[in-house]
């Protein structure tokens, strides 16, 4: 189990408003559905922050690994927000670190990471991030 970073950690955070269905049997956010969150405020930053096209644009960026510790248990109808950063950038390669906190609170729900590897769509081999976006992801660098 990874230590949960302290808020403080992070610069960027991405919000999360919960839904009826994100609850799994036993009322809480189900594990699967973080792990979506944290997904989905990786997606967002690259597509409003770096102006990707992760669709149909030359670079496509696939998860290859991602993990999750869980420390407290949200539930609908939470707002949950997604600190998002940085532990390591390496070739085609970046180790996002992730937390998932509400509003105002300094204790992380779930801590976690995501290795996401940039492909060229062409060709579809790894690619070495282009400078712009090497920049802007060094900007989100926490402690790993």
């Amino acid at each position: 189990m990874i230590q949960p970073p302290p808020r403080t950690a992070f610069t960027h955070f991405h919000p999360v408003l919960t839904r009826p269905q994100d609850s799994d049997v036993n009322g809480h956010i189900a594990g699967a559905t973080v792990h979506g969150y944290f997904e989905t405020a990786i997606q967002a930053f690259l597509v409003e922050q770096a102006e990707l096209d992760l669709r149909d644009g030359e670079l496509a960026a696939f998860v290859v690994s991602a993990s999750a510790d869980f420390y407290a248990l949200p539930a609908f109808p939470d707002v949950l927000e997604v600190g998002l950063g940085v532990a390591r950038l390496a070739g085609s390669t970046v180790e996002y670190r992730l937390a998932l906190y509400r509003p105002g609170e300094a204790q992380a729900c779930a801590a976690g990471t995501v290795v996401q590897v940039f492909i060229e769509r062409a060709s579809g081999q790894p690619v070495a991030l282009p400078q712009p976006l090497h920049t802007l992801l060094s900007a989100l660098m926490v402690q790993p």
